[in-house]
């Protein structure tokens, strides 16, 4: 799906150069929807028939943005230093200056301001304009073909090269040398930021007044004399190198097509120039546009999260609910089997005490004869109490210590001793309770 469409022009005497580009949701590439024509291409002829030949090729479009770039040798352009100030007020201050900056009445000139910030801070403000009767049958054939919303810019070429530059990511300053199309030439000077200078060099390239003025420029912006460059081979300049990346595969270079350097104004976020007559506009970020989008988006995302959690506590309700029910169905079905389970353990604690008489029935019956055997006469015992392998006996003797010593003596007996105090009772009887360990028999755990 196509999300932009730019197309670039370049429009000289004896021949326009156009590039169009499109913008899907994954990438760039050359094209010019709806049109039976090449994406790139350039068309020979007189202007302005070729600028309406080209119009004619494809059908209005609503969305699709058109940058138009011109000579340099039809507009006028001055610079203006400025202190280290924000943009606006830089604007005001430029737009109060213009009766006395511009040699030609307001009246009479279609006007715009380009900016560049330097990198010690300060402001350079060119202000470009043009002769409204040379401007306005280019707006009016773009009026006559239907075009007319979709020209967004009209500019100097150099603008665009610079555009070009930038993104391609040269080393900046930089000063170019732009051929026209009569013998006269343009240096401009470019920051990474854009075009801080342009001059229109006259007559002979290396006469002495030229040369002079290009010394002069080149010492104001602090680039050493002979550092300039241009599209074309000379003996003046240097030949522009390759880029060390080309960022922009996909697009021909501006030295085949010069309506990529228009393109390139639209493409890179560099100030838009457009001599129409509308005021001169530049682009201020304003807070309340990251604001309002960021709270849409934060609105979206709490609702939809919202929804999501909703849901997900719905579906936990019914799913406790289920649980529940489950549970419930499962403690009914439980209740008969518990019941048996406790009638087991029952079944089995008294099997283990019967076990555990049995086993010990035997063992029990010779204890009781060998105590019988080792106590003396007018033993008597009242109570008998077996926890495993220990014994409690309470009773009454004339000398219970006399039974201690005895039952010590059995080899079927062991830590015997007499449990809390002995009471004697005025007839001489002492009522006693002593413990023993049988021998060689478990105590139960």
């Amino acid at each position: 799906m196509v999300i932009k469409e730019f197309i670039g022009i370049y429009l000289e005497k004896d021949a326009l150069h156009y590039c169009g580009a499109v913008r899907t949701v994954s990438s760039w590439q050359m094209a010019i929807p709806g049109a039976s024509m090449d994406p790139c291409g350039i068309i020979p002829g007189q202007t302005p028939a070729t600028l309406r030949e080209l119009l004619q090729r494809f059908s209005p479009k609503s969305g699709r943005r058109i940058f138009l770039a011109i000579p340099r040798n039809r507009f006028f352009i001055r610079d203006i230093q400025l202190p280290p100030v924000p943009i606006e007020d830089a604007l005001m201050s430029v737009q109060s200056m213009l009766p006395v900056t511009c040699h030609l009445p307001l009246d009479d000139i279609f006007h715009d301001i380009c900016f560049c910030r330097l990198p010690d801070g300060k402001v350079n403000a060119l202000v470009i304009y043009a002769l409204r009767r040379e401007m306005l049958p280019v707006l009016d054939i773009f009026r006559e073909t239907g075009h007319e919303k979709s020209l967004a810019g009209l500019f100097p070429l150099s603008l665009g090269i610079g555009a070009w530059l930038s993104h391609q990511q040269y080393a900046m300053p930089m000063a170019f040398v732009i051929s026209q199309e009569n013998p006269s030439s343009e240096l401009a000077i470019y920051h990474q930021t854009g075009c801080a200078y342009s001059m229109s060099l006259q007559n002979a390239w290396a006469s002495g007044e030229v040369t002079a003025g290009m010394e002069s420029v080149l010492s104001k912006f602090h680039l050493p004399a002979g550092s300039l460059y241009g599209l074309e081979s000379s003996d003046s300049y240097l030949p522009l190198p390759d880029p060390l990346q080309n960022r922009l595969p996909w697009l021909p270079s501006i030295q085949q097509n010069s309506g990529v350097a228009a393109l390139s104004l639209g493409l890179f976020g560099h100030q838009r120039i457009f001599l129409n007559g509308t005021p001169p506009r530049i682009r201020v970020f304003h807070l309340w546009k990251l604001f309002i989008p960021a709270i849409c988006l934060l609105s979206v995302i709490l609702a939809v999260w919202t929804i999501n959690l909703n849901h997900a506590v719905g579906r936990g309700k019914q799913l406790v609910s289920e649980m529940k029910n489950e549970v419930q169905q499962m403690q009914q079905k439980l209740r008969p089997l518990e019941k048996v389970r406790d009638a087991l353990k029952k079944t089995e604690s008294l099997s283990a005490d019967i076990d555990d008489f049995i086993r010990l029935r035997p063992r029990l019956f010779s204890c009781f004869n060998e105590i019988a055997r080792l106590v003396p006469e007018g033993t008597w015992f009242s109570r008998a109490s077996l926890q495993g392998a220990e014994l409690t006996l309470q009773g009454q003797s004339r000398d219970a210590l006399k039974i201690v010593e005895s039952l010590r003596s059995s080899p079927l007996f062991e830590q015997v001793k007499l449990a809390g105090s002995v009471s004697r009772a005025p007839t001489g009887v002492e009522q006693f309770s002593l413990t023993l360990r049988l021998k060689d028999v478990e105590a139960n755990p």
